[in-house]
Formats: C-alpha cells, sequence, structure tokens
C-alpha cells in the first residue's frame, strides 16, 4: 500500500526504474514484459476496470536502441483533462511526460507510437468512474521487429497483412488476452483468429519471449479442427474465405523441418502387465508408446512414482515439439503434464527449461484419452535421447 500511495504523489516518472522491467500498483491487471518485447492491460480487462486504483509499469530497452509501442486498446472514461481515468506515457530519464493524458475522448491519434527513448515509465490511474475496458498495450525494441516490421497488438486479427507470404512482430504475453482461434498447426487457422495467439497455438513463436512471425495465405477450407496445443484450445470453425498456416523460425532454415522424428528404441521406467477379466494378458510395454501404434498404449506400473518414457532417436537431432495421446483401449488413461529432459549420450542428462527458464518446464499435457496434444520446444532440443 505504501507503494501504491507513492504513485498517486507527484510526479513518478522522475525517479528511473530501479530495474530493467517493473510493474507495481493495485490497477495492474495482465502483465508480461520480456526483455525485447511485452504486454501489460489494466486488472478486469476487457472489464471494467476497477475504481481508485493506480498502476506503473517501468520499461528500459536494451542500449543503443528505442521502445515502440502499439496500443491495442485504450477505452478509459471520458471525463475534462482525463481526470477521472488517465494513460500517461513519461520519459523517466528526461523527467518529462512523453505523451498523454489519454482516455476515451482523448484517445492516441495512431496506433503505433515510436519512440526516441530507451526507458518509459506507463502510467495509469482510476478515481470513481462507471465504464470502459481499461487498457491494453504492447512494446517491442527497435532492434526486434526488423525489415521495417512494426509489433501488432495481442487482438489483431489473422487477415492483417497483404499479399500471400508476410512477417509480423507478435509480442510477449498475448498467449492470456481475451481473443478466438479457430484451427490448427496441420491445417492452418481461420481468417477471423487473433494473429499472436494464433501463432502460440500453432508453435510458431513462444509466449514467454514474442518474436518474428512469417504467414502465408491459403484457400479457405470447410472445417477447421478444434486442437489443444502449446497451453492453448482452439475452436473449431467453419468455412471460411482465406486460412492462414504458419511456417515456424526453426524451419525456414533446416531440410526436412517439422516431419515426425523416426525413433530407433523405446525404453521405460517401468511397464504394466495386465491380467483382464477374462485371465488374459496384456502387456503395456514400451514400444506400443509410438504415437500411430494401434490398441492399448505403454503404461508404467501402478506402484510407479516417478515413471518415465525415454526414446533412442539413433543420431542426434533437432527436436522442435512433441505430440502426446492418451489410450481409450479399455482404459481411459493419459498423461496431465510431464517434464522433458535431454541427453546426447545416454547418461549425462539435462531437463528442458525452455527459454531462459530457472525451474524445469512443466508442459501440458492431455485433458481426455482420444485428442491429440502439442507442444512446441524454444529453444528446439538438439540430442539423440529424449525422456
Amino acid at each position: 500500500l505504501r507503494q501504491v500511495g507513492k504513485l498517486r504523489q507527484g510526479p513518478p516518472w522522475l525517479s528511473p526504474p530501479s530495474a530493467p522491467h517493473l510493474s507495481a500498483g493495485d490497477g495492474c491487471g495482465h502483465t508480461l514484459l520480456a526483455p525485447q518485447s511485452g504486454t501489460l492491460s489494466s486488472k478486469n480487462y476487457p472489464g471494467t476496470y476497477p475504481n481508485h486504483t493506480a498502476c506503473r509499469w517501468h520499461l528500459r530497452a536494451p542500449p543503443g536502441t528505442s521502445l515502440l509501442l502499439a496500443f491495442g486498446d485504450v477505452d478509459l472514461e471520458p471525463s475534462e483533462h482525463c481526470a477521472h481515468s488517465s494513460l500517461l506515457l513519461a520519459d523517466p530519464q528526461a523527467g518529462t511526460a512523453h505523451a498523454g493524458p489519454y482516455c476515451r475522448n482523448a484517445s492516441p491519434t495512431a496506433p503505433l507510437l515510436v519512440t526516441n527513448s530507451s526507458t518509459m515509465t506507463i502510467l495509469f490511474n482510476s478515481t470513481s468512474h462507471r465504464s470502459g475496458r481499461g487498457l491494453l498495450l504492447s512494446y517491442a525494441t527497435s532492434q526486434h521487429p526488423g525489415r521495417g516490421e512494426h509489433p501488432v497488438g495481442c487482438r489483431e486479427p489473422l487477415a492483417h497483412g497483404g499479399g500471400h507470404s508476410y512477417g509480423v512482430y507478435c509480442p510477449a504475453g498475448c498467449k492470456d488476452i481475451d481473443g478466438d482461434i479457430w484451427g490448427n498447426p496441420s491445417q492452418g487457422y481461420r481468417d477471423t483468429s487473433v494473429l499472436c495467439k494464433a501463432a502460440v497455438h500453432a508453435g510458431a513463436m513462444a509466449d514467454e519471449l514474442g518474436g518474428q512471425v512469417t504467414l502465408s495465405r491459403e484457400k479457405g477450407i470447410t472445417l477447421y479442427e478444434s486442437a489443444f496445443a502449446n497451453g492453448l484450445r482452439s475452436k473449431r470453425g467453419s468455412l471460411s474465405e482465406k486460412r492462414l498456416v504458419f511456417h515456424k523460425a526453426c524451419c525456414l532454415s533446416l531440410p526436412a523441418c517439422g516431419d515426425t522424428l523416426e525413433v530407433a528404441t523405446f525404453n521405460t521406467s517401468s511397464w504394466w502387465h495386465e491380467v483382464d477379466p477374462l485371465g488374459q494378458d496384456r502387456a503395456w510395454v514400451a514400444e506400443r508408446a509410438a504415437l500411430g501404434t494401434a490398441g492399448h498404449s505403454w503404461a508404467a506400473e501402478s506402484s510407479s512414482e516417478a515413471p518415465w518414457l525415454e526414446l533412442d532417436l539413433g543420431t542426434r537431432r533437432n527436436i522442435t515439439g512433441i505430440i502426446t495421446k492418451g489410450s481409450s483401449e479399455h482404459h481411459d488413461y493419459y498423461v496431465t503434464s510431464y517434464r522433458v529432459s535431454s541427453s546426447r549420450d545416454g547418461k549425462n542428462w539435462r531437463p528442458y527449461r525452455g527459454t531462459g527458464g530457472q525451474e524445469d518446464k512443466i508442459f501440458e499435457g492431455n485433458t481426455d484419452s482420444h485428442g491429440e496434444v502439442s507442444n512446441a520446444f524454444f529453444p528446439p532440443i538438439v540430442a539423440r535421447y529424449i525422456r
């Protein structure tokens, strides 16, 4: 509360940020501030933001670069001089206001703000009010959009660019922003889907970092099937005139990227030997873990506390993702979450921690025994053995 009190006293942008990326206050909503891009919103967005709240976000780009801000949504209750609710952008190095204050009757004149500053303080305040979705902003540093492209907002529709093939820069943090997607990585996505959210679903970028995304326009299809991938569930969608297909960045320079890798040998911590009610034996052995195997799958012994499945690819390979499925053969079995480790020699194992994480990454698995679930690796794993 002391920190929130400070936000309401005097010009808070006069103090330079003490950390590269920081947010504070009781009016802060979904916030993901990564080194090269990020997304921030007011509390309850896109619902009405609360009364009497404040939030302050500090952004700092690497030396020699500047910040680009994309206004995804600024819907604050109108008032004279934006007195009831306001958004203000300030330069902490110069100690001056950079832009604003903004509210509904004094909104940004352009969806993108290109600054000459490597630091910025974003201030949001509300008093008593009745309406307004609040705000949704994204940012990127000038070095990363590349090829003259600007960051797009988290709610930007897929039908964004022109031409058959084009690229955009998606900021980090779009995964948990409100918006629908229709389609899946193999079919492509209905052109009314939210662009950056679909890119996360397709495994074309990591939500924790954001990044450059390449798409191509294809002819629409009759039906888009729902799928769960990379922590997101897409919807089942009807015919569209156009569909968008994502191309994974790691695949652009790799031959045969996206092909299913052949497994030379399966190994497991244990396997279940089932005797059914008719007295027949059924072995849920390691080899039955292959995705296309008919009938029952692999299952660990029921007493196993930390079961694992190991795949030997025969030689060192570049592994960009994994697909899992349960077993509906006599039993409704599936794995809801898992960790991944890799090894180059089968002896020394390295846990997968994703994009600069300090803890082992836990992947979201299946929610039923029928559907396939995809998870992408950012960065890809280079190894012979996966566990």
